[in-house]
């Protein structure tokens, strides 16, 4: 028979295991979310980005992104700022454990 404490001992060596494993599913998650959001922002830059063809390089500005033709490159800044404050904020969970 095993003490209290052996017990206690293997309860908390099994719950570490136990969150050792979560951390990597949660890790594994983030990077092929990563890759998922890399592959779409290659698509969409490599449409075009929505922007015309005619367009003279003194054109592509910052200004030029509130134009309507500017939608690809607004999604990609979107998707990746999101994509940005999602692995921050695992990233401050996982260090705060």
């Amino acid at each position: 028979m095993r003490t209290p404490e052996e017990r206690i001992s293997q309860l908390h060596k099994r719950a570490e295991q136990l969150q050792r494993q979560k951390d990597r599913r949660q890790i594994a998650g983030l990077g092929s979310m990563s890759a998922f959001f890399a592959v779409l922002l290659v698509t969409v830059l490599l449409q075009g980005g929505g922007l015309s063809q005619s367009a003279s390089a003194g054109q592509f500005t910052g200004s030029s992104l509130l134009s309507e033709a500017a939608g690809g490159y607004v999604l990609a800044a979107v998707l990746a700022f999101f994509a940005g404050v999602i692995i921050t904020a695992v990233i401050f969970r996982y260090r705060k454990k």
